[in-house]
């Protein structure tokens, strides 16, 4: 409701009322039909829309977003250097790993907030816990010579982009999908460009929605062309691995979550404690 502070207190009212009515309706359909995928991230994607209409605004975060990518860019090209100073491929990928998730972690534009500096982040990279195999998922990867990377939040897409560097250049593709609309601070084709990632990325594909995931019902026909053609995928993000892990049966191979663990139901589906950062990997023989 935050984006709703300069409403008059009719309009706040009518959306709360608004909004709970359809939660309620949600829920009623998902314990009346039995549906088979009722995810939470489903209802926040209905709530965003409802939102970006009541308050006739199509991206309600666009100036937090645009901070994002702008804070993560200063860092980006010495954090890269230093991911590309490994002395193998795979612990610079495992670097990219660290890299990719920490960007989760960073309190960009929060009030008062501090940039850090290279050797900060560089350091909290190395010493933070991550729970899971990340010499495995980075195994997976090197081994994929067609790899999708489900993109999240803006400014930690920026960071995404060293899983990118590090993986054409052992001679992979790697294409990334972002969102067609806005949801919430996530990344959007049309944040892209400020964000430079086709810069890194081989392609950058428009999913054709504004779910908080990728929707098979309402994917591109692109977008599903390169999740069908990859040989893995990594999904960043809860939204992702709340949605993906009921329709894994549809995607068929390896795939890996980096996210980090926000509440007590994915931190409890995934293994990763709560508040915790880690990398889940399922669609494995």
């Amino acid at each position: 409701m935050e984006k709703s502070r300069n409403l008059g207190e009719y309009e706040k009212m009518k959306i709360m009322s608004d909004v709970l009515a359809i939660a309620k309706d949600f829920m009623e359909n998902c314990l009346k039909n039995g549906e088979n995928i009722c995810v939470p991230t489903m209802l926040a994607t209905k709530l965003f829309r409802y939102m970006k209409k009541a308050l006739n605004n199509p991206d309600p975060y666009i100036e937090e977003k645009t901070l994002l990518n702008k804070e993560a860019l200063k860092l980006y090209e010495n954090v890269k250097a230093f991911v590309l100073s490994g002395s193998s491929v795979e612990e610079r990928l495992v670097k990219a790993i660290r890299f990719s998730i920490i960007g989760n972690l960073l309190d960009i534009g929060v009030l008062n907030y501090t940039p850090p500096t290279v050797e900060e982040i560089i350091e909290k990279a190395l010493k933070m816990d991550i729970y899971g195999d990340l010499e495995k998922a980075a195994k997976i990867l090197l081994n994929s010579k067609k790899v999708v990377v489900v993109l999240d939040n803006a400014g930690e897409a920026v960071f995404d982009r060293l899983l990118a560097d590090v993986l054409r250049a052992n001679g992979s593709k790697v294409s990334a999908i972002v969102k067609g609309g806005s949801f919430q601070n996530d990344m959007t084709i049309h944040d892209a460009a400020l964000a430079e990632l086709d810069k890194s990325f081989d392609e950058v594909i428009d999913s054709g929605t504004d779910a908080s995931s990728i929707f098979l019902d309402e994917l591109s026909e692109k977008a599903r062309k390169a999740i069908d053609e990859a040989e893995s995928i990594v999904f960043k993000g809860m939204a992702n691995y709340e949605y993906v892990t009921e329709i894994e049966n549809v995607i068929k191979k390896p795939i890996i979550y980096l996210l980090v663990a926000k509440c007590l139901p994915v931190s409890i589906a995934s293994g990763i404690p709560l508040g915790k950062a880690g990398v889940v990997i399922h669609n494995i023989a």
